[in-house]
């Protein structure tokens, strides 16, 4: 029998000042980013789109993800992380 994968997702990658917040926050607000990652790399296009061309925003349980997705979905761009 095949083995079954699940969905594919984007690859995560993640720009200086992104991994700068990370590596600030908390333990407690980096599981909370946890869920928000994943659910971007399940679906690109989750955010909302900004007024800034193709920079999309994604708000969950209190964290503010800023992102590029690339045109095909495989590879999504954070830019910008922060968790209240």
């Amino acid at each position: 029998m095949a083995e079954r994968h699940g969905p594919k997702r984007a690859r995560i990658v993640f720009y200086d000042v992104a991994q700068e917040q990370i590596e600030k926050m908390t333990e407690a607000e980096r599981l909370r980013l946890d869920p928000a990652l994943v659910a971007i790399s399940k679906n690109p296009e989750i955010g909302v789109l900004s007024k800034h061309g193709a920079i999309r925003e994604h708000r969950q349980d209190g964290v503010r993800i800023l992102y590029v997705p690339t045109a095909l979905g495989t590879l999504v761009l954070i830019a910008y992380v922060e968790a209240d």
